[in-house]
């Protein structure tokens, strides 16, 4: 009966269905009821041993029914894992922290992901005489089903027992894949860390691994560091430790961590304007806040209210709706808790050069990636602010808006740049973006500053690589048809058209054509008497430089003359 169980085993990996091979798996059925006929001719103990068997076979799914989207996902690793825990907790759920589980390198990326699960089991000389071989061992069918979206968890026999080193997982480098998680310890450190993918671990070790466990299984149930992991559940990972998000109730404690990081930065952002004791606040039950409590206040003179559906209307806000609760807390899909990572993270640091200082989170949702896209084919009229009249910008831009722009780009050539873009994001009546963003450094930073686009004048095609990567907007800068397709062919949703060429609004008809799946954004040579011709010979939107922000007005301060100017450009863009 040998063979029958441990091909059940196999049928409830994922990985045994999804991988191209030969193996094909046993009528189970037909060999358990020819067994069970033998076995009844014999003795009694032979018939019970025979039932047992049977009976082993019943087993739950491996996977929850409910699947995590890529949004729900995203906006799980936009929270610290302190944040889940107190999600899960509320809920009356056990701690899902796995014990153990450390970052390997200090500073080093957020691990963000679903479990691809490898259950190992202790060595034994069967053991290891049955377990597939070669490239259909469990753990390298489970590598084959990872990528970006996906962090591989693997349970270990022991805390010092090595679950594989350099050659092994080169392949989930190859893959991308989103982290590894284990209870057990890794081998080869120096490289494993140049790999580049987060890997959380007890510990390094120099020790093999087969002599003491084998990979048994792939996509199964597992017990990690004392955590249950099915297949599929959320796994986020920061210099805190790892936790496990059940899919069965992941948006559940999104809505409640989410709720909870909200009002924690509340309370923070009160005790340290009005210094205090933090037990005048916290801690605190999301269920129990009173309006009449230190806390309750607190909230309401923020806008919040604690009853009548309190916790209700800050799930919605989760959710993307009710904004109006916390109008100063919820901005265009930007949640507190990436401020408050952003502020803990910044003051890690890493001497390992393949990480760097900040290490939270770039990755944004699809609704946020879709609502700047929305935004900017919407009103179709950035205002690009370039000066170096130095403490000028924000009050040019502000002229700006006030006459009418909806996106803003400030460019990284102008002083105070990250400043800027860090101030107009508070704001809820412009969308702002960096400029002049030259390579993935540039890039980060203005995302740290609160950049919900970035723009480039040249094509530089790892900047593009790494928006796509982490879903945000961006915009390089292209001379040809050439240089627009093949921006568009590396991720880039919107492509820039700099500096202006012959023909102008001619030429991008023709271009457009040709080429109808490209958004072309001339920003060069667009003005109040051609903004009109680009946009119906083809151009998605405009930018505006110059002929928006005139040098002298911003050094003589002229802000009404701004806004006059970005009244009579905005009016036209609407008229086209």
């Amino acid at each position: 009966l040998k063979s029958p169980i441990h091909s059940q085993a196999r049928d409830h990996s994922s990985c045994s269905r999804q991988n191209k091979r030969s193996w094909k798996r046993p009528n189970t059925d037909a060999m358990f009821r020819h067994a069970l006929a033998r076995s009844l001719r014999t003795s009694s103990s032979r018939a019970a041993k025979a039932a047992i068997a049977v009976r082993c076979l019943a087993s739950g799914p491996p996977r929850n029914a409910t699947e995590i989207s890529d949004e729900l996902l995203n906006k799980l690793g936009s929270l610290s894992t302190q944040a889940l825990i107190d999600g899960l907790w509320v809920m009356g759920w056990p701690t899902s922290h796995i014990m153990g589980a450390r970052p390997l390198t200090e500073g080093q990326p957020k691990t963000i992901g679903r479990a691809i699960t490898i259950q190992f089991v202790p060595q034994r000389p069967d053991i290891m005489k049955d377990k597939p071989p070669g490239m259909e061992s469990p753990e390298y069918e489970a590598f084959e089903l990872a990528g970006p979206k996906e962090v591989v968890v693997m349970n270990s026999v022991g805390p010092w027992e090595s679950v594989g080193g350099d050659i092994k997982f080169l392949r989930l480098m190859q893959k991308k894949v989103a982290g590894l998680v284990t209870d057990g310890s890794v081998r080869d450190t120096a490289v494993l860390r140049g790999y580049g993918f987060p890997v959380f671990s007890h510990s390094t070790t120099p020790r093999q691994g087969p002599h003491e466990h084998q990979p048994w299984a792939c996509n199964v149930v597992i017990n990690c560091g004392g955590v249950t992991v099915r297949p599929g559940d959320a796994i986020i990972g920061d210099q805190d430790g790892v936790v496990v998000i059940p899919a069965a109730v992941a948006q559940d404690v999104y809505d409640i961590a989410h709720s909870r990081e909200i009002i924690e930065d509340v309370v923070k952002t009160e005790l340290e304007q009005n210094p205090g004791p933090p037990g005048r606040y916290y801690p605190f039950h999301s269920k129990m806040i009173k309006e009449d409590s230190p806390l309750g206040k607190l909230l309401t003179s923020k806008g919040i209210t604690p009853t009548g559906g309190f916790m209700k209307g800050m799930h919605s806000v989760a959710r993307g709706g009710q904004e109006k609760y916390f109008s100063n807390y919820y901005r265009g899909g930007k949640n507190i808790s990436s401020k408050r990572n952003n502020t803990r993270n910044s003051k890690i640091g890493s001497s390992n050069t393949i990480f760097k200082r900040n290490m939270s989170s770039y990755v944004r949702s699809q609704s946020d990636f879709d609502e700047v896209m929305k935004t900017v084919l919407q009103h179709r009229a950035c205002a690009v602010l370039r000066t170096m009249h130095e403490g000028k910008a924000e009050l040019a831009m502000d002229a700006a808006v006030r006459g009418g722009f909806k996106l803003a780009e400030f460019t990284l050539t102008t002083p105070g740049c990250l400043d800027a873009v860090s101030n107009f994001a508070k704001r809820t009546d412009v969308l702002t973006g960096c400029g002049t963003v030259m390579n993935v450094d540039d890039a980060k930073k203005a995302m740290d500053a609160g950049s919900r686009f970035i723009v480039s004048p040249v094509l530089i095609p790892e900047v593009v690589e790494w928006c796509k990567e982490n879903n945000i907007v961006c915009m390089p800068g292209c001379q040809t048809p050439t240089e627009l397709h093949y921006a568009y062919t590396l991720g880039a949703p919107i492509q820039k058209l700099f500096p202006g060429v012959a023909g102008g609004p001619a030429w991008v008809k023709a271009v457009s054509s040709a080429l109808p799946h490209l958004r072309i954004n001339p920003t060069s040579g667009c003005d109040l008497d051609t903004c009109q011709d680009y946009l119906r010979n083809g151009a998605s939107s405009v930018g505006f430089v110059a002929p928006a922000f005139d040098q002298d007005k911003i050094k003589n301060g002229d802000w009404d003359g701004i806004a006059a100017t970005a009244k009579a450009l905005t009016d036209a863009v609407k008229a086209a």
